[in-house]
């Protein structure tokens, strides 16, 4: 389980520059860190409910940052910077379970000129482990991704080559919602969505989870959405 440090609620007014948003806060505007660099498609309606953190870091230009927002009463984690730390604990923890009893987790593991997430060894073999943050959706399926990523699919190509090498290479998708399905979002990123079935097709396990949130403890546990 992950805890998050104290968090503010606050009020969405709008996000500008990319990674600066404005809330608002017992009548007061305050510029707030946004470290989400995807479009945050259908998620940026002003006066949407969201959870900030402060740093206490005094050489930080803005001290908050923009951790979660509601949409529709559904809480989403919007900080692109943390779903690794979630996805550590869940996968020490024994929430992902595709990869068994885990005995060693690495992260920012150098593999094939790339840098992976994860590099996982339990007694079910070694495990490849690149992590995607998902916020795309509709009322019946999360999609990645939100805008195109040439990053992303040469994710997928480095995770085809583990394989062949002998690795259980995995897509680790965090569902920030709980839906029935997931899919690569083709009408986004054509390339990534292809690239997507030849990895799977290759061997590349596709794991889907969701984040159970609890905004008022500030833990999240996955869970397997599909």
């Amino acid at each position: 389980m992950f805890i998050f440090p104290p968090l503010f609620k606050a009020e969405f007014v709008k996000r500008y520059k990319r990674f600066f948003t404005d809330v608002m806060k017992d009548d007061n505007i305050t510029v707030v860190h946004n470290p989400n660099t995807g479009s945050m498609k259908n998620l940026l309606t002003a006066g949407n409910p969201v959870l900030c953190s402060v740093s206490d870091n005094p050489a930080r230009k803005l001290p908050c940052t923009l951790e979660a927002m509601c949409v529709n009463r559904e809480w989403l984690i919007v900080n692109t910077m943390v779903v690794n730390r979630i996805a550590e604990s869940a996968i020490t923890d024994g929430e992902i379970d595709e990869l068994g009893n885990v005995s060693l987790c690495r992260r920012e593991y150098a593999y094939d000129e790339a840098r992976l997430d994860f590099y996982v060894e339990s007694d079910r073999g070694k495990f490849l482990i690149e992590v995607k943050n998902c916020t795309l959706y509709d009322d019946e399926t999360v999609m990645f991704p939100d805008a195109v990523t040439t990053r992303g699919k040469k994710h997928l190509e480095v995770l085809q080559r583990a394989v062949k090498e002998g690795y259980t290479a995995c897509m680790l998708y965090m569902c920030q919602v709980r839906r029935k399905s997931f899919r690569p979002a083709h009408e986004i990123d054509p390339a990534y969505a292809a690239e997507f079935e030849r990895a799977k097709a290759a061997g590349v396990k596709i794991l889907v989870y969701y984040t159970d949130f609890d905004p008022e403890e500030g833990t999240v546990r996955l869970r397997k959405m599909v």
